[in-house]
């Protein structure tokens, strides 16, 4: 029963606040008010409710933002995506499906947020813990849409509070500099509202401040900006000496949560079999056990491994076991078009059939441990970041490092994260402070699948972000302008 209402509740959400087709569509919005809906507490926690609803969303979290990490040296695109062709070999135009299948649930997840804000900070009837928590949860949740509009984009449009009462959506992009201050105040505001702990599936404070870290991590990839370094160290030192937030102490328990979420797991998805299932889980896994077979692990990535104890439970290889129910099978290789899987989002049933019983996890402490490690090397150089490189190794007994420099914390990350969507986000700031020749490492044939070997061909600094749908700006009328590396003359 407590499933069933949940899923009403996210119907309900869904329903509510859906926008026009567009969210920058010039058509007018309604303005949600407590005379239309926001009348008491539960309604504020049901509109909440479909914030988290829009995770599973297929074209968001779900699948759709994982697939600008076939870009990267650890993955092929696989699958029927004809689109995802163009984005992995950098020919994509701006019509390319891809730029606009995630675009409308950002915004919409943003729109969202907005109707929180404007009206939750004005009730009266509601329990100053719940309205709070809301009004935290709104402002990460609009961070963390415009975080992911950021990442692939670049310039995007800002859509806040003051537009929406003045039905002013049809806007102009905001310079980067301007996003990024947006997503920091947010997550700021975020932070102070949430609380260190929460219910099951709800944010916290460590999920704000691990997204602060990331951000200006990013942030300090660009010229000048050297002394959000410090910000980083700041925000990610409140996760890091917080034991509400500490390392699972097995890995791979991180992937195999089906109802509570280890203490590392900051944000993640839940998915269920009996009522809601996120397709993420299909997207990895392999087609002859149920999967739909895209997202291959490139033999570069296995080779990166070596002997680390993460590759098993991270990816499956020639000569590797799987457990399908009450059956111990070998891992059939020749299913895949690089020789290997992704594992960590695939488990099954007791019948053998593929698992959707399963916590994905988005954000975990780990990634904040590495940015972390990352900022104190770039500030102080090798050796600087042991102590928290060494905390994630020793957690899947490895040795400790000494002295680690820049190599040893990319590979890290790398190895760490893999198949979390980090790696082509991270190469991309990586290039911009000279740790990496973004373009030689792509052209390198190890980078590639056989077929793209050639044809991947990055090129500086016009790939660091990709073009705006082209329909978005047909439909601004002339206000959203194309990314100035795109401009057709």
């Amino acid at each position: 029963m407590k499933n069933y209402k949940l899923y009403i509740i996210e119907l309900i959400g869904i329903l509510i606040f859906i926008s026009c087709n567009d969210f920058l569509s010039v058509d007018i919005k309604g303005i949600y008010t407590e005379k239309n809906f926001f009348k008491n507490e539960e309604a504020v926690v049901d509109a909440v409710t479909g914030l988290y609803g829009i995770l599973i969303i297929e074209d968001f979290v779900a699948h759709g933002d994982y697939t600008w990490d076939v870009c990267s040296d650890d993955m092929f695109r696989a699958g029927d995506h004809s689109e995802d062709e163009a984005l992995e070999t950098f020919t994509l135009d701006a019509g390319n499906n891809m730029l606009k299948a995630g675009w409308k649930w950002k915004y919409e997840m943003i729109s969202r947020a907005n109707n929180l804000l404007i009206n939750v900070p004005s009730m009266t009837n509601i329990t100053d813990a719940i309205k709070k928590r809301s009004i935290g949860e709104a402002y990460f949740f609009r961070a963390f849409a415009y975080w992911w509009l950021y990442l692939p984009y670049g310039e995007i449009p800002l859509i806040l509070e003051d537009d929406v009462r003045n039905t002013n959506y049809n806007k102009p992009k905001a310079t980067v500099e301007e996003v990024l201050s947006q997503i920091e105040h947010d997550l700021l505001l975020a932070a102070e509202n949430l609380d260190n702990t929460s219910t099951a599936g709800r944010i916290t404070k460590g999920t704000a401040y691990a997204y602060l870290t990331q951000l200006y991590m990013h942030w300090a990839s660009y010229e000048g900006k050297e002394g959000k370094l410090t910000n980083a160290i700041e925000a990610g030192a409140k996760v890091i000496n917080n034991d509400l937030y500490k390392l699972a102490a097995d890995y791979q328990s991180n992937f195999r949560q089906t109802t509570t979420a280890t203490s590392e797991m900051l944000l993640y998805v839940a998915s269920s079999s009996t009522w809601r299932n996120t397709s993420t889980i299909y997207y990895f896994s392999p087609r002859n056990l149920g999967g739909w077979n895209f997202f291959h692990p490139l033999p570069g990535l296995y080779q990166a491994f070596g002997n680390d104890p993460r590759r098993e439970m991270t990816m499956w290889a020639e000569g590797d076991k799987i457990q399908v129910g009450n059956n111990l099978i070998d891992y059939e290789a020749d299913k895949s078009e690089t020789g290997y899987h992704f594992n960590k989002y695939t488990t099954f049933t007791a019948d053998g059939r593929l698992n959707f019983d399963l916590l994905i996890p988005l954000m975990r402490s780990a990634d904040v441990y590495l940015l972390v490690a990352e900022a104190k090397i770039r500030q102080s150089g090798p050796g600087a970041g042991d102590v928290e490189i060494n905390a994630v190794r020793a957690r899947v007994g490895l040795p400790p490092l000494q002295n680690a420099g820049k190599e040893e914390l990319m590979k890290e990350r790398r190895l760490e994260l893999a198949g979390e969507n980090r790696r082509h986000f991270d190469l991309v700031r990586w290039d911009k402070i000279n740790w990496v020749d973004l373009p030689k490492l792509y052209g390198d044939p190890v980078s590639s699948h056989v077929t793209d070997v050639g044809r991947k061909k990055f090129i500086r600094p016009k790939h660091y972000f990709f073009p705006l749908p082209q329909e978005e700006i047909d439909k601004s009328s002339g206000i959203l302008v194309q990314n100035s590396n795109y401009l057709i003359n």
